[in-house]
């Protein structure tokens, strides 16, 4: 397995060919960065300008291995209105687009929302039809789409996700596994174990079961994450792709996060 930093991990947020400088000399072998609606790395970046962050990522000696646009929040896949859905799929085809320029192997997507106005039925089918136009998109480009377990309350158990990933019928859509997420709602290793070969990353955080909501997230080897399971699962079912940690920085001396990150995942790595 292989090491990788999320770009929200250093303080300031850093122009994309910094945070590939960074993460490499936090000891990372990969960085994963994100897609905005607008800014250094956006959905109107040119060739141009991502082929600069390209050569920046192989001067400091570190991957692209994937690429987050948080936009599918704002636009959703599952959303009642056609018109929002279809900004939505757009959104996701343009970053499949950029990550790859950048030479990235994975997407991660949140492929939809359970809402007061959104059934999980709804939810549910809106969610299957446009990933199933975006696998297409990413064959063509030859990218993977990483489906993120997270808290928007769709996809809670591990063969619901499975089952999901399983009838869009697409070797490029696949699982995109956090394993601080599922604390409150699951145990990693059961998830781990279901999903096997179907996990094409992984998202390391921590979240402490004994503070409610948000704020029970915490830094690695600090919460209830039982990494020697995870690990010994993640070796079970043949996984050796990217372990990326999605954090935040310290509140203080937040440029020591990354380093100290790095040496923490290289703990749970030796597991």
């Amino acid at each position: 397995m292989r090491i990788g930093l999320n770009a929200g991990i250093f303080p300031g947020r850093p122009a994309p060919a910094e945070v590939c400088r960074l993460s490499g000399a936090a000891g990372a072998q990969g960085c994963e960065l994100n897609i905005g609606e607008t800014g250094t790395l956006s959905l109107q970046s040119g060739s141009a300008e991502l082929a600069v962050i390209r050569r920046a990522a192989a001067d400091s000696g570190v991957e692209l291995p994937s690429v987050h646009c948080g936009l599918h929040w704002k636009y959703t896949l599952t959303d009642p209105d056609a018109a929002v859905r279809a900004k939505g799929a757009d959104v996701l085809a343009r970053s499949l687009e950029i990550g790859a320029e950048l030479g990235a192997g994975v997407l991660l997507v949140v492929p939809g929302v359970v809402k007061p106005d959104v059934s999980y039925a709804d939810a549910y089918g809106r969610a299957q039809e446009g990933m199933a136009l975006l696998a297409r998109r990413a064959e063509a480009l030859g990218l993977r789409i990483g489906v993120e377990n997270v808290w928007n309350r769709f996809l809670l158990s591990p063969l619901e996700m499975a089952r999901f990933i399983d009838q869009i019928g697409s070797e490029a859509v696949g699982a995109y596994f956090d394993v601080g997420n599922i604390l409150l709602y699951g145990y990693p290793q059961h998830w781990i174990a279901t999903l096997g070969t179907r996990i094409l990353a992984v998202h390391f955080k921590d979240y402490r079961s004994d503070v409610p909501g948000a704020g029970g997230f915490t830094h690695l080897l600090q919460g209830d994450v039982p990494w020697p399971a995870c690990m010994a699962e993640l070796r079970r079912v043949g996984f050796d792709g990217y372990v990326t940690a999605e954090l935040g920085p310290y509140r203080h001396l937040g440029e020591r996060t990354a380093t100290d990150t790095v040496a923490a995942m290289r703990a749970i790595l030796a597991f």
